[in-house]
């Protein structure tokens, strides 16, 4: 039977089959905490903007139900934002994408406190003049950056979602793995955090080309013609390059949200 429907529609079109419309993949980078010009509303109307065939979150399997609905009660921004979304559109599924074990790696390697830690370390050296000027510039220059990406934290989806902030968010994230770890190396007072940068640089990547590669399967199934990503904005810089020399060759294409035009009113 399909193959008679194929050969029917190659014979109308001349003796080729029109390839598929592409997956439309919309990555939207987000704010966890709401704030007033980005929360759960604001999710919401992106998701009702592009109405997606699938909604991925930065969640990893265990947080959901064999049914994939979420075990606990939406907190976060994102979340809050497709609860409502959700209700609404009910028949909608929703999937995580993150790497497993996210949460247990991040208790067992302390990735929530340490990091904090060798800053503060890092932070003492310079305020007492000991590093050295290169070292000091590295300090300079990282935040400033941190400074400029946390401004557009209380910014609105469609600014926090341009190509010049998602570049910034790639120079600071740059500083913060690589260039603050090439200084804890070059220091004889920091010899201890030496291991646990590298295991922190390691899963950041590690981290970032799981999740992409968990967006290409869900993309290939061919399931859903249109996806929205809903992640942290600060790896969407890291996603899209990961994604963007698979497109072609894959079937999909990467679109932001605001690029979509809303659906008619009805």
């Amino acid at each position: 039977m399909v193959t008679c429907l194929l050969t029917a529609a190659a014979l109308l079109t001349g003796g080729s089959v029109p390839a598929p419309a592409p997956v439309e993949l919309v990555i939207v980078g987000t704010v966890h905490r709401p704030t007033r010009l980005f929360n759960p509303d604001s999710v919401a109307g992106i998701l009702e903007r592009v109405r997606p065939d699938l909604i991925l979150v930065e969640l990893d399997s265990s947080f959901f139900t064999p049914a994939f609905e979420l075990k606990q009660p939406a907190r976060e921004n994102e979340d809050l934002g497709v609860a409502r979304y959700r209700r609404l559109h009910p028949r909608v599924p929703l999937r995580p994408f993150d790497i497993e074990g996210r949460n247990e790696f991040h208790r067992r390697h302390e990735l929530l406190t340490r990091p904090g830690e060798v800053l503060a370390q890092l932070d003492a050296l310079y305020q007492a003049r000991q590093l050295t000027p290169a070292q000091g510039s590295v300090l300079d220059r990282y935040y400033a950056l941190t400074d400029s990406l946390n401004r557009y934290n209380r910014q609105r989806p469609g600014i926090i979602n341009r190509p010049g902030v998602y570049a910034l968010a790639a120079r600071r994230q740059h500083y913060h793995f690589q260039e603050l770890r090439r200084v804890v190396e070059q220091r004889p007072e920091l010899t201890e955090y030496r291991a646990f940068c590298r295991l922190y640089a390691d899963f950041w990547d590690q981290r970032n080309r799981t999740m992409a590669r968990h967006i290409r399967q869900f993309a290939g199934l061919g399931q859903a013609r249109r996806i929205v990503v809903l992640v942290g904005h600060a790896h969407k810089y890291y996603l899209l390059r990961e994604l963007a020399p698979h497109a072609a060759a894959e079937g999909f294409r990467l679109r932001e949200y605001y690029h979509l035009s809303p659906p008619p009113a009805q």
